[in-house]
């Protein structure tokens, strides 16, 4: 070492390599660039004070080569401690896989989680810092590293980009306002973000669950931040002239409650995820800068990382099987995981998962309904029956407990009955998918709930069933159940929407029939049967009217998704084979090839309708991001 007590480039390359030398001996040879440092991305400078950098270009250039390498370096290292751990034949422990960012990889200059943990566990680490949740599922290496290593638990870190909004926070703020609340200063853009992000995340935990039916896969969520006059929270908050300490505290707080909200949902709907909430882990003088902790504060949610470890660790393998899977590991060490889909094998894409949430489902389709209560009418269509048994094998294929009444056999009863059952046995994070194909029909308003006066009917076999009763039937569901319906009948929608001429359309019959209960049939209907309607309408201007007014102020427990086939002023076409509505749908579904969201679902429906017919999507009860992030029937 030189007499001035700096160290050389080279010297400290040969520590950086050296696994006997520890990273808090490292620490000091490194020191952050604040400037150049994004949000969970600290980027690092050498510290002049403890390394010689020669002042020449090729100084320069040799030490933003040995700086560029810090992630990879650090990964390695890691690695190296890994093999040396499994290969010992003393360790008796779970093999981890570790993926994240600077939570879980802080290179040098802090021991984070995951340092934290490689001193009881052996941990494969693909950790990062600055990866964010995109570039994670794009590369997805995990998969091959979860294969090799034979790994029992999967631990995931990420989103922390997302909740500081990418660095670009103060574009989802509002300007100070006495008057609003700390959550009224997020404008409704940060929830999008937060809304994106949990949609990679439960693609990523999805993916993760499916291929590996017994790991286990554990995640958190971040503590409770404290602005510091920093480039991610304090500074975009001043910029915005919220300036009072605690005040900006208060905003964090929401930032870091809505996204933590967000894993707790998502832990309810999928399979062995475990979400560990840090939040009240971290004192307050236990934080390095805005948004990672100090050495002791990491050692704090370290600690509860362990606990859920120790809670579902199985008893190990042989530590010879898992020392060879481990050694080969680092051989992919660069490569990533991306698997090629047969056609046959993508509907998997949304399958039900080992140990996922519950699925259950009801598909309905009439192709006739009885003439003794609709007036001598029978109400003959060609593909009701069709779509529900194709929509039937869908849900099927992908693991939902799946239920089919056709024709004769859909009754008032039966459906009901079929959905009481699903409210009676689903739980949170659970979903119930139903689908109708039929007649649409719409009687007299007796609670005036519609502004048009009219209710609209699926038109069952023996008799209508009325929307304020499916709203008496989603009441029944139970807190945090996710409810999609498929409707593929008249009158099903209400909101007005511009068809792209230049979309390709799904053809249908040269004199299609449409799903609607003609006028005069619909009115000798109820004329015939206005005592059944009249004693209906007493009663629903009583418990089910107070279901619906309450449904109105969003009292309705379950999240219900609806996509129909059209507008309340509309016809759906029937077809040969299926209904428009329905042909569009199984050819954008794709065979499970589709894989974004519902909205982006109904929209792709939506381009390959006829002008005639413009298919619904909306949703009523508490909002549930990760239902709206989801991939279509995804359980």
């Amino acid at each position: 070492m030189p007499s001035n007590g700096k160290i050389s480039l080279e010297e400290l390359n040969k520590r950086l390599a050296d696994p006997s030398v520890s990273d808090e001996e490292l620490t000091r040879y490194f020191e952050v660039d604040e400037k150049r440092s994004g949000p969970f991305s600290p980027v690092f400078a050498l510290n002049p004070q403890t390394v010689n950098i020669p002042p020449t270009a090729e100084g320069t250039e040799r030490s933003a080569a040995l700086l560029n390498s810090a992630n990879f370096i650090a990964r390695l290292r890691r690695h190296v401690a890994f093999n040396a751990r499994v290969g010992e034949g003393s360790y008796r422990g779970p093999i981890l896989v570790s993926e994240g960012d600077s939570w879980f990889q802080y290179p040098f200059k802090l021991t984070d989680v995951i340092d934290d943990l490689m001193q009881r566990y052996a941990v494969f680490s693909l950790d990062a810092a600055g990866d964010t949740l995109s570039n994670m599922f794009r590369e997805a290496e995990y998969m091959e590293a979860i294969a090799n290593t034979g790994a029992s638990i999967f631990l995931f870190s990420g989103g922390g980009n997302d909740i500081v909004a990418g660095g670009n926070l103060a574009a989802h703020l509002s300007d100070f306002d006495p008057a609003k609340s700390p959550a009224a200063h997020l404008r409704p853009s940060f929830n999008l973000v937060l809304d994106e992000a949990i949609g990679i995340y439960s693609k990523l935990v999805r993916q993760v669950a499916q291929k590996f039916p017994n790991l286990q896969i554990i995640c958190h969520g971040y503590d409770y931040t404290v602005p510091a006059n920093g480039p991610w929270l304090g500074k975009p908050m001043a910029s915005r002239n919220i300036t009072d300490p605690a005040l900006q505290k208060a905003i964090a707080r929401v930032m870091v409650d809505r996204f933590n909200e967000r894993l707790a949902l998502l832990q309810a709907s999928s399979a062995r995820l475990h979400y560990i909430d840090c939040r009240n882990t971290v004192q307050q003088d236990e934080w390095y800068d805005e948004l990672h902790p100090t050495n002791d504060g990491y050692r704090k949610v370290a600690k509860k990382f362990s606990n859920k470890i120790e809670e579902l660790s199985q008893k190990p393998k042989a530590v010879d099987t898992r020392a060879n899977k481990a050694r080969a590991a680092i051989s992919a060490e660069t490569t990533s995981y991306r698997p090629v889909v047969h056609p046959s094998q993508a509907a998997s894409r949304s399958a039900k998962a080992k140990g996922g949430p519950a699925g259950r489902s009801l598909h309905i389709g009439l192709n006739a309904v009885d003439p003794g209560h609709y007036a001598g009418w029978s109400g003959p269509l060609n593909a009701c029956e069709f779509d529900a048994q194709d929509i039937y094998e869908i849900a099927g294929g992908l693991g939902y407990d799946a239920n089919l009444l056709l024709t004769a056999n859909a009754t008032r009863d039966n459906v009901a009955g079929e959905i009481e059952r699903a409210a009676r046995d689903l739980s949170a994070g659970d979903i119930f998918f139903i689908s109708y194909s039929g007649h649409g029909g719409q009687i007299p308003d007796f609670n005036g709930d519609e502004e048009d006066g009219v209710d609209e009917t699926w038109c069952l076999f023996d008799r209508q069933l009325i929307d304020d009763e499916q709203y008496m039937l989603w009441s029944k569901f139970k807190p945090g159940v996710r409810v999609l319906v498929v409707s593929d009948s008249c009158h099903s929608g209400s909101v007005i929407r511009a068809v792209n001429p230049d979309s390709p359309q799904v053809a249908v019959g040269a004199n299609p029939l449409a799903r609607a209960m003609p006028s005069n049939i619909a009115s000798r209907t109820f004329r015939q049967n206005r005592d059944l309607y009249n004693t209906l309408g007493s009663s629903l201007s009583s418990v089910e009217a107070q279901t619906v007014l309450r449904a109105m102020e969003m009292p309705i427990s379950c999240s219900v998704r609806l996509i129909s086939g059209c507008q309340d002023n509309q016809t759906s076409l029937d077809g040969l084979g299926n209904g428009a509505f329905t042909a569009a749908l199984i050819n954008v579904w794709d065979n499970g090839r589709f894989s974004r969201n519902y909205a982006a679902f109904h929209g792709a429906i939506l381009r390959k309708m006829p002008e005639t017919q413009s298919p619904n999507h909306w949703a009523i009860g508490p909002k549930n991001p990760v239902f709206d992030a989801q991939t279509p029937f995804a359980i």
